[in-house]
C-alpha cells in the first residue's frame, strides 16, 4: 500500500537544501517508488532558491488525496510550516490519518540555542524585528512546540520520525534518504554556493536600528545588499547578556529534558550556550570592513536623490501656498528646462 510522507518542518533546519534536492531528484525518487508531486515552485527549488515546498498547509488534505489518487507509489509532500498548521488545528492531522493510507511525518529539529540564534537573525534580517536578542530569548517557544507535535502524533496514531539537524548538518541529505528508506545517492544536491547567508553581529545590529527608524523594507538596502554583494562573509551569533543566557537555560532545561525522553538518543537535544564571554546590548563596538562600508554607502546613496527631489518639490509647494507665485513659476521653469536639456 502507498504511503503518504510529510516533511513538516520546522523552520531553520535546512528545509531549502532538502527541497532543492527533492526537486532535482524527482526521477530518482520515482525509481525508488516515491512521487514528489509537481508544483509551481519546483523550478525555483531546482535553482537553489528559497521556496515553501510543494504543498500549502491550507490545502494539504485535498492535495494529498489528489496525489494519492493519481499514483500507486508513495507520495512525498514538503512544507516547513506544516508543523504550525497541525498545532493550530489538531483535527487536521486526524483528517490526514483518515485518508486510508499509512502516514509518515518527518520533523527536523535543532539544538535550542543554535536555533534561537538563527531564528532571531532571520526575524531581524527579513521580519523587521527591532527587539534585542535578550528579549527574543525570553519568548523562544520551539522545544515546547516540538513536544506538542510529538504528543499530537502519538494521539493520532501517526508515525513520526524526528531528526536533529544539529547532528546532521554536514550531511543533511543522507539523514533524509535514511528516513525515506532509499539509497544514499538518491538525492542530488543543489549547485554549491552560499545563498541567503546570515548576518554578522554588526550587520544585524545595523539592520535592527534601520528596522526601528525606517521599517522592515530597509532590508532591501541593508541586509539584502550586503548578503548579495558579499555572500562569503562568515555569519556570527547575536550577543546576549549573561543574565539572559542563564534565564534561557533555566527555562529550557525541563522542556528539553522532557522532549529528550521522547526522542532516540541519536537525535536528542543538546542545551548548550556559547563558551565565549557574553555581550551586553549597546555596549560592544560595531565593526565593518571597507567592502561592507562600500556596499552600504552605495545602496543607501541610491535612495538619497529621490528623497532630495521630493524635498525640492515640497519646498516649492510651501512657497506657492505662501503667495510666492512668481518665484515658484521661475523655479518650475528652470526645472522643466533642465529636464528637457538633460
Amino acid at each position: 500500500m502507498a504511503r503518504l510522507i510529510l516533511h513538516i518542518g520546522h523552520g531553520k533546519t535546512g528545509s531549502s537544501a532538502l527541497q532543492s534536492a527533492l526537486a532535482l531528484s524527482t526521477d530518482a525518487l520515482a525509481a525508488q517508488g516515491i512521487v514528489y508531486p509537481d508544483h509551481a515552485s519546483l523550478a525555483q527549488a531546482r535553482a537553489g532558491q528559497i521556496t515553501a515546498g510543494n504543498v500549502n498547509g491550507r490545502t494539504l488534505v485535498a492535495t494529498a488525496k489528489a496525489a494519492l489518487k493519481r499514483s500507486a507509489q508513495d507520495v512525498l509532500l514538503s512544507n516547513e510550516s506544516l508543523i504550525h498548521f497541525f498545532l493550530n488545528d489538531p483535527d487536521l492531522l486526524s483528517r490526514v490519518a483518515n485518508l486510508g493510507v499509512p502516514v509518515q511525518l518527518i520533523l527536523y529539529v535543532r539544538n535550542p540555542f543554535d536555533h534561537a540564534c538563527s531564528v532571531y537573525g532571520q526575524t531581524v534580517k527579513r521580519g523587521g524585528a527591532d527587539i534585542s536578542f535578550d528579549a527574543f530569548l525570553t519568548g523562544y517557544p520551539t522545544p515546547s512546540k516540538v513536544r506538542e507535535m510529538i504528543r499530537l502524533a502519538e494521539r493520532a496514531g501517526v508515525d513520526l520520525t524526528v531528526i536533529n539537524y544539529s547532528n546532521h548538518a554536514a550531511d543533511i541529505l543522507r539523514s533524509l534518504t535514511d528516513a525515506l528508506g532509499v539509497p544514499a545517492d538518491t538525492l542530488t544536491p543543489a549547485a554549491a554556493g552560499r545563498v541567503n547567508r546570515s548576518l554578522t553581529r554588526s550587520e544585524m545590529e545595523l539592520q535592527r536600528m534601520f528596522n526601528r527608524h525606517w521599517g522592515r523594507r530597509s532590508s532591501r538596502f541593508v541586509s539584502d545588499a550586503l548578503c548579495n554583494a558579499l555572500p562569503e562573509i562568515r555569519a556570527e551569533r547575536p550577543t546576549a547578556s549573561a543574565q539572559a543566557l542563564d534565564a534561557f537555560v533555566a527555562r529550557q532545561t525541563p522542556i528539553v529534558a522532557e522532549v529528550n525522553t521522547l526522542l532516540p538518543p541519536s537525535e536528542a537535544y543538546t542545551l548548550e550556550v556559547p563558551g565565549d564571554e557574553p555581550g551586553t546590548e549597546g555596549q560592544s563596538d560595531l565593526t565593518f570592513t571597507p567592502e561592507q562600508m562600500e556596499v552600504l554607502v552605495r545602496a543607501i546613496s541610491e535612495r538619497i536623490p529621490n528623497v532630495l527631489e521630493n524635498d525640492r518639490w515640497h519646498r516649492l509647494l510651501i512657497r506657492l501656498r505662501g503667495g510666492q507665485h512668481g518665484s515658484v513659476l521661475k523655479s518650475l521653469k528652470r526645472k522643466i528646462t533642465g529636464r528637457k536639456n538633460g
